[in-house]
């Protein structure tokens, strides 16, 4: 458009460039004599003239910055074919490799960390073309049989374990099993041939508190755990800390427990509870005992902060979410153990991994959240955002330490 504008200016200028050149330097014989109001006056050529050369000159940093853009979008787009050619050729290579995932007590149907931990898999057999079997533990004594199921079947590339619970079990198979490659989600467990992946969620939840502090009315905030233990403490002690960071006069509630991940009654219970002491915003980190707390929210009325996955889609009251993005981490480790690369170790991500964040951001509200569960967030005040980006960008270079549980 601008190019556009640009040559429709300088085509008038011209015109008028070169009628004016013709009347101040060729009058013609034929014509009669003229009075001098019908020549066009050297200041006026001259103004004509910078008009022109000022036009002229931008129209050759627009053709210029256009020629740029086509270039990068050509080298785009060529990286972007070269890309899917590689990923075809790797399907080619990988499909039908199998994949064992052993999720954490309380299952698929939480809206947060199973169900983003078994997003991970199915990207990964959408794009790589593998093969998966997953179990839903319903306690911790059943996860080293499943492992143990899994793991002496030789079947499986790679033993996605979900829940630092399972270390306990994980670090008996993994020694069983010293050629199988595990990894386990939110626990160490040191073995050669076991990924630990640790996310820094006490980042993304800094993000959210900064919401919650600046929409805060009642100048109260509280949180719902699922048990009282340091994984939980560093989603509360970054909410707390960004709520603070974004509101100093804000008070954020102490923190209740819910006592286990798959009780939505008795965080319903307690999400009451908060907004009877005057919270108006309750972040929940509690797994399906936090949908719960979120329903409390949508019933009292007050703002709802959901967690690992995008929640806001549930009741309009839900306006943020911390999103721990086990999608990415688990990909990751499948390629790595398809590819040959796959290394034991602690693996740890934050917002700079893209390993945590928080679903109002601009790479993950629009393009992710909203297309995966078909629906729009209402806007957030423009001022709470920008405040909300100059957390994450302060976060990444370091300008802000958020403190950990």
């Amino acid at each position: 458009m601008a190019q556009s504008s640009n040559t429709l200016i300088v085509g008038v200028v011209v015109a008028l460039v070169i009628g004016a050149a013709i009347g101040w330097f060729a009058y013609p014989a034929m014509n009669p004599i003229p009075s001098l109001e019908d020549y066009v006056t050297k200041s006026t050529y001259n103004a004509l003239q910078t008009l022109y050369d000022n036009a002229e000159t931008e129209l050759e940093d627009v053709s210029s910055e256009l020629s740029e853009a086509k270039s990068s979008l050509g080298s785009a787009l060529a990286e972007g074919v070269l890309a899917n050619i590689m990923l075809e050729e790797l399907k080619g290579l990988t499909a039908g490799k199998k994949v064992g995932l052993v999720m954490a007590t309380g299952g698929l149907g939480d809206k947060s960390f199973n169900d983003i931990s078994y997003a991970g898999v199915q990207i990964a057999k959408e794009k790589l073309g593998i093969e998966f079997d997953y179990v839903e533990p319903t306690a911790i004594a059943e996860y080293e049989g499943f492992q143990r199921d899994f793991a002496m079947s030789g079947e499986y590339e790679i033993i996605i374990c979900i829940g630092f619970d399972q270390a306990d079990a994980l670090t008996v198979i993994a020694d069983e099993y010293p050629d199988q490659k595990f990894a386990i989600v939110d626990m160490v467990v040191v073995k050669d041939n076991v990924a630990s992946l640790i996310f820094r969620a006490n980042e993304g939840s800094f993000l959210v508190g900064v919401v919650a502090g600046l929409m805060t009315e009642t100048g109260k905030v509280g949180f719902i755990g699922g048990m009282d233990i340091p994984l939980i403490r560093d989603f509360f002690v970054g909410y707390e800390a960004g709520a603070i960071w974004a509101n100093p006069d804000v008070e954020v509630l102490e923190p209740v427990f819910v006592g286990g991940w798959a009780d939505p009654t008795k965080g319903k219970e307690l999400g009451t509870s908060l907004a009877e002491l005057g919270a108006d915003g309750i972040f929940v980190a509690a797994g399906k005992s936090g949908l719960g707390g979120l329903e409390a929210a949508h019933e009292q009325g007050i703002y709802g902060y959901g967690v690992d996955a995008c929640q806001c889609y549930l009741y309009p009251e839900i306006i943020a979410s911390m999103t721990k993005r086990v999608d990415n981490a688990v990909f990751q480790m499948i390629l790595s153990a398809l590819l040959g690369t796959f290394e034991g170790g602690i693996y740890s991500g934050g917002l700079a991994e893209s390993w945590v964040g928080m679903c109002r951001l601009p790479e993950e509200e629009q393009p992710f959240w909203e297309y995966v569960f078909e629906f729009d967030h209402d806007a957030l005040p423009e001022d709470v955002l920008e405040k909300v980006f100059e957390a994450k960008d302060k976060i990444i270079s370091g300008d802000i330490i958020v403190p950990s549980g």
